[in-house]
Parts: C-alpha cells; structure tokens; sequence
C-alpha cells in the first residue's frame, strides 16, 4: 500500500503540472523535482514490479528510446516514456507519475506494460537502483560537456555504478572500446551488438570517401589495459570500429546482434535499405562466420536470424541506433517471457514505422518547404551531421546555431575537433546563437567564402529562419544543426510562427 507521503508527492507533481502548462510551459522536470523533495524514493515506488528498460550513453539515447517504443507499442504493447527527453531523476519521476493513469487503465484492459526510460549518462549511477531495469543498453561514450561529465573513464564509471546496483541484461555497443569494457566483472548478463566487422571493412576498402574522413577520435585512441596504441582493421566512424591492441590483445567483442549494410548508396537518402541479424542466444558473428565456413558459404546457418528493412530514419548513425532498439526489445522478449510477440522478426519489422524524435533527423513540412533539425552537441555528432548534411540528395541550405549555457557546456572550443574541411557545404549557409560569431569563424576558416555566410545574434534567430525559408526553394530542404538550448529554442519559434506542435506532446 503506498504511502502517504507517496500520495501527497503524486499530488504536489500534478498540481505543479498544471500550474506550469496554464502558463504555457512543458512541465517535463518540475513536477518530478517537487515530488522527489517530499517523497526521495517516489521512483522507486514508481517503477517496483514495472518491466522497465533504460538508454544511456552519449549520442543516440533519444532517437534509440523512440525507437524501442515504438516498436513495443507496435507489438501491443501500452509504453510509458520521458517522451520529452528530461532525461535525469526529475524529468524520469515527472514521466512515471504521468504513466501511472495509462498504467492503470492498461491493467484493466489486460494489455501489457513496458517503461522505456531515457537516462542522462552522469545520473545513471543514482537512477538504476531505483528504476531496476530488466534491459539496459548502453549506445557509446563520446566527448561532451567536459566541464560538466569530466574525462569519459569518470562517465564510465558512473554507468558502471549504475549497472551494478542493478540486475539488469546489459546491452553494449561491441564497437565501442570504451563501452564494451563495462562487461568486465558483468560476462553472464551482457550481449553485444554492433555493426557487422565485414561490412565495416568492405566499405573501408571499397569506399574510403565514406568510411569516415578522420583518423580514429582521440576519445579513445588508447588501450585502456596497457596504454598502446589501438590499431583498426575496419572502423565506422569515431573511434567505433574493430578495434585491438597489439600488445595486450585486446580486441573487440564479436556482437550477437549485428546490421550489415553496403555504403555504394546513400544511408543519407530515405528508403535506404539494411540487414539487420540476430545470430542467436548464446551465439554471435564470429560464430556464424565459422559456420558459413563449415558448411561451405551455404545458406540458412543454423540459428541465424536475418531481417532486411527499410531505415526509417537516415543516416549512418542510425545503423547503431536500429540494431540497439531491436535488440532491447528481443531481449525484453526473453527476460518477460514473450519470445513469440517480441521475436526478432516482428520487432526488426516493427523499427521500419518508427518516426523521428523531437530535433533528431525530425523532417517538418512547412508549405511546400522542408526543414530537418539536427541536433549537435559534441565533435563526433557535427562530425556526423556535416556528413550526413553533404551526402543529402535534397540539401540546398544549412542552418547553424551554437549556444554556449549551462546545459550545453560553456566552452565551445570543441567546434575545432570537428573536419569541416572534408565536408561539401550546401550553398546557402545561415549561422545564429549566442556564440554564432565562433561558429561563423570556423566555417570561414574550413574553406567556405565569406560571402556565402549571412549570420546573425541569438535576438535575431527568428527572423534569420524566416529568411532562410523564404530562400528555400520548393521540394528543397533546409538543414538545421542547433546544440541543445538553441534546439529547445528554435522549437519555441516553430510553435508560434508555423504552429508546430510543442515537443512534449
């Protein structure tokens, strides 16, 4: 029975809800920060007896928690998610307490439950105890937000601390030095997915344009056992890849799951087609390697499981993101028991109706005009953006914002880290925010003429999108790349002058 405090906390939540959207706000944290002051251990009670899974990591966290909830709500199932993306203890107990009446009524009606739940990866440490995730994915450790994260080992050892204050099934990326290290200490509850190590060092040989233009990210450019150099034999982008250290022998883990993809199209392009694979509990891609060499290159390896689909959101980026969504789901499908509703068919299936988060390769028609929003907030993600922006079929113009507050970290030098060099810049190019002046100077300097560039303060961001889409030309899309606040900010314009629809709706 819960507590009264429990209840006084649930009602203080939804009575500042209220008074908060009387006055236009998104409520996404307060609720849950006021609730947490009255009752400190609400999300435990919230989330006691729930089959709840949790995302954390750097880049990809919202854009892969939509994606799994799409894909439950597709296989039946009712979800409850921090849709909004408020990602640390506020915003997660503001999105339980607001589950609580859809949990109820699902209850009910006999449907089933999941609870997909973003988390910030610095907070991770204090949420999972209280969330106890049956599934928890990790999706990459990049720089960002050093004046607040610090080093990535610090980062690491916070998701670390999470995860063993939980008895969850552990999914990290295989390609990740960095993140595949946490299954030290945690072998008998930990899968792999990743990007398939043949298709990786195909492209790399057969198209090096498209490989990824920098050399490994210093992020992680040493072994972490005895501090040699890693060395590569295929690499995606970043310092994701099959890695291995020639001194100490460690290498990459081969992943259960993996995606096999061919970069002579465009994962810029939508439609774009990929395998995703499942080689099977207890099994993985070596594995089915050594069986297709066995039985000679013939079809139909024994547990193999492979699912051609449609990327529903492009970019090469989203390879990881689709293969950490269906294999959060399968898993889930094996812990809960429903191997059958959760099977690897029907959730591979299931990723190619999922739509795009809020600010994360969202396309939003406005007339006869397109923009996609971007949001960048650390060097492999701009890296990735730029690369996407240059190989987009319909990319006639870029729009940049760079902020510099709190929650986007005040130093921007970081801009720097990323080649602009190597990227082909669309025509028209547009630069605001509060630091536009840095990153006009950085696109100046990567070899775009001066004249090219029409920037203007954060103050006058507004009329620079107008004016932006007022240039666009029918059928053409506008590419706008903000960090985080500039991003929430941008929304705001989008809400009041082309009625969108506010982001935690």
């Amino acid at each position: 029975m819960a507590s009264i405090r429990f209840h006084i906390a649930v009602f203080s939540a939804k009575c500042t809800h209220l008074a908060l959207r009387l006055m236009g706000r998104g409520a996404t944290t307060l609720p849950g920060k006021v609730a947490v002051k009255i009752d400190p251990k609400i999300l435990q009670k919230l989330c006691k007896d729930r089959d709840c899974v949790t995302i954390t990591g750097t880049n990809g966290k919202t854009t892969t928690t939509h994606m799994i909830t799409d894909i439950f709500r597709n296989c039946g199932y009712t979800v409850v998610t921090n849709v909004s993306g408020a990602n640390l203890l506020s915003g997660v107990t503001t999105s339980m307490i607001f589950g609580m009446k859809d949990m109820k009524k699902a209850e009910k009606e006999g449907k089933k439950i999941i609870c997909v739940l973003e988390t910030d990866e610095a907070a991770y440490g204090k949420i999972a105890c209280q969330i106890m995730p049956k599934v928890s994915v990790v999706t990459n450790l990049f720089r960002d937000q050093l004046d607040r994260f610090g080093e990535l080992a610090h980062t690491r050892e916070l998701i670390a601390k999470g995860l063993d204050s939980c008895e969850a099934q552990i999914l990290l990326n295989s390609d990740d030095s960095l993140v595949s290290e946490l299954y030290k200490g945690r072998e008998g509850r930990t899968v792999f997915y990743g990007l398939s190590e043949e298709s990786m060092h195909y492209n790399n040989v057969t198209y090096p344009d498209k490989s990824g233009v920098l050399p490994a990210s210093s992020d992680a450019e040493y072994c972490t056992e005895c501090k040699t150099k890693y060395t590569y034999t295929a690499r995606s982008f970043g310092h994701l890849g099959a890695f291995s250290c020639e001194k100490c022998g460690k290498k990459r883990k081969s992943p259960r799951f993996f995606v096999k993809y061919d970069l002579s199209k465009n994962p810029s392009d939508e439609g774009y087609e990929l395998s995703l694979l499942d080689a099977g509990a207890g099994k993985t891609e070596k594995d089915f390697e050594a069986d297709t060499a066995n039985t000679a290159g013939s079809q139909g390896v024994s547990g193999l499981i492979e699912k051609r689909v449609k990327l529903p959101i492009p970019g090469m980026h989203n390879f990881y993101n689709s293969i950490a969504a269906v294999s959060a789901c399968v898993c889930m499908g094996e812990k809960i028991g429903d191997t059958e509703g959760l099977s690897f068919d029907k959730c591979a299936a299931a990723l190619e109706h999922v739509e795009a988060a809020f600010g994360r390769m969202e396309k939003i028609s406005i007339g006869d005009k397109k923009i996609c929003v971007l949001l960048v907030k650390n060097p492999v993600g701009l890296d990735r953006a730029l690369s996407f922006v240059a190989g987009a079929s319909d990319a006639e113009g870029i729009y940049m914002l760079l902020n510099s507050n709190i929650a986007d970290g005040k130093d921007v030098s970081w801009i720097w880290d990323v080649d602009f060099e190597s990227k082909e810049f669309p025509e028209k190019v547009y630069v605001s925010g509060d630091r536009y002046g840095d990153m006009m100077l950085r696109i100046v300097y990567s070899g775009v003429d001066r004249s090219r560039i029409i920037a203007k303060p954060m103050e006058e961001c507004a009329e620079l999108l107008d004016q932006a889409i007022s240039d666009s030309t029918p059928g053409k899309c506008l590419y706008i790349l903000p960090n985080y606040t500039s991003m929430l900010a941008l929304r705001s314009i989008l809400v009041k002058r082309y009625h969108l629809k506010d982001f935690w709706k």
